[in-house]
Order: C-alpha cells, then structure tokens, then sequence
C-alpha cells in the first residue's frame, strides 16, 4: 500500500506554515515571482537559464524554510511522463542528427543530442514544479485568490472580471491535492479487491493499463467535487460583483523593489537565453 500513496507525494497545493520573510510578502509580488520562474523555465532554450531559475527557487525555498525533499517530491507523479517521452524521444529520432551516437540499438540510434534534449525537458518540468510547490507552499488559498485579484484590478475597468478569475485560480491550486486524494481512495479501493497496479510483473506497461481504467470514477468523484462546491456557494448567496474585501493586502518597505526585481529577473533570463541559444 505504500507505493500506491499519492497524497503525500504531491506538493502543489498544500501551504506549510512558518514564519519567514517569503511568507510575509503580498501575494501579488509572489505572483510576479511565479511568473517570473515559470515563464523562462518553460520557454528558454538555454540550460544556463533553467539552472538560473532553478537557483532562483532553491534560494527562495531556503528564505521560507521549506525543505528541498519536500519540493522534489513532487517531481515524482510528473516522472513517468518524462519517462514515456524521453523513450519517444529516442525511437523516433531527430533528422539530421549529426551529434555523436552513445549507443545503437539496431533500428533505434541514442545520440548526445537527444540524451541532451531529454534532460532538458527534465530540468524544465523540475524547476516548473519546484515554482509551483514552493508558491503554494508560502501561500494560502485565500492569498492566492487575493493576488490574482490584486494583478487583474487595474484590468477590472476594462471589464475583464479580475475577482472571477482569481476565485477560478485559487480552486484550481486547491482541486490538485484533492484530485491526488480521490485516485488514492480509487486506487486503494481497487487493490483491496485484488488488483494490480504494477506490483507484479510487466513493468510500466501493466501499471499504465491498470491505472487507465481509473480516469472515469476519479474524473466523476473530482466533478462530484465541483459540483457540492458550486452548490455550497449557490446556497451562500454568493456572486462575484459588488462584493468587498475583510482583508486588506498591505505591502511591507522594500515590494516595490522586489516586484521590480521580479521583472528583471525574468526579463534578463530570456534575453540571456535568447542570446546563448543565437
């Protein structure tokens, strides 16, 4: 039962308290750090620009006393996707592939280029859950529906409704850990009942074909979900206009500075990676 524990595997979505200089900072300045995290992480060519964002979070990660384990270890659900396609990767090879070959397999070729690009899609995806464990982490879910809202306001007047978008992004934070429980609960459901998720023989290939048949009950349990939610708000009266805020986000010295710096920052990261990849 333990291989089958999804929960505790999962660091997006779940806000650790602590008191520490990243956790006291206004959720839209965090935001702008998030941004500026994810957007060279997945769109840089570089690898000098990934390890920048990377040394970026781990350096954030030790200001809010979060433990790297605890990031890392939400690289674990991701893992076997960077598996598949790293494996599609090798089979269906790039043309005119002139780099060095590390090994040949008959029909299939392993050369540095591909083993290169494969471990950059890898450094992609840890560094993007690393922002997005450590965002979650230092904020709650009424800080990170606050921050969107505080971002979109001066959009508001355009009519883009930056309170309805706010609700939609801090549910989204809030449904992963909740999705991550449901195929817990499915999953463990159908072990008890004998079945097999991969513990026997046949590898990756017998744990994909025992986990599909799962998409359905826990795509109905996560709707089930939505659906008591809109429900409880439906019966609270709630609606997105005219409404006011109890709690008043109020920046400390220094957010204007570090808001800046995150504009910088992820400003400077893709120029440099446009350089290096020129």
């Amino acid at each position: 039962m333990k291989n089958l524990e999804f929960f505790r595997r999962v660091s997006i979505g779940q806000y650790l308290d602590a008191d520490s200089p990243v956790h006291r900072l206004t959720p839209a300045t965090k935001y702008l750090w998030l941004f500026a995290l994810i957007l060279p992480a997945s769109m840089a060519r570089s690898s000098l620009a990934i390890i920048l964002v990377a040394a970026a979070c781990l350096a954030a990660a030790k200001l809010a006393r979060v433990h790297l384990r605890y990031l890392l270890r939400g690289f674990g659900p991701v893992l076997p996707l960077v598996l598949l396609t790293a494996v599609l990767q090798f089979v269906f090879g790039w043309r005119d592939d002139g780099s060095l070959v590390l090994a040949d397999l008959g029909p299939i070729s392993v050369t540095m280029r591909e083993v290169l690009s494969v471990l950059g899609m890898a450094a992609r995806f840890l560094a993007i859950m690393m922002a997005l464990g450590l965002f979650t982490a230092t904020t709650t879910e009424g800080d990170s529906a606050r921050g969107i809202e505080d971002l979109m306001q001066p959009l508001a007047r355009l009519g883009i409704p930056a309170h309805g978008l706010a609700l939609a992004v801090a549910v989204a934070f809030r449904f992963i850990p909740i999705v991550a429980g449901e195929l817990e609960a499915v999953v463990k459901a159908q072990a008890a009942r004998g079945a097999d998720f991969g513990a026997g023989r046949g590898g990756i290939v017998r744990k994909v074909r025992a986990y599909l048949p799962l998409v359905v009950p826990v795509t109905v349990r996560a709707l089930e979900r939505a659906e008591a939610l809109a429900e409880a708000m439906d019966a609270r009266c709630y609606r997105s206009k005219g409404r006011t805020r109890f709690v008043v986000t109020v920046g400390g010295r220094g957010e204007a500075l570090l808001r800046l710096s995150a504009i910088v920052f992820g400003a400077g990261v893709m120029v440099l990676s446009g350089m290096l990849s020129w």
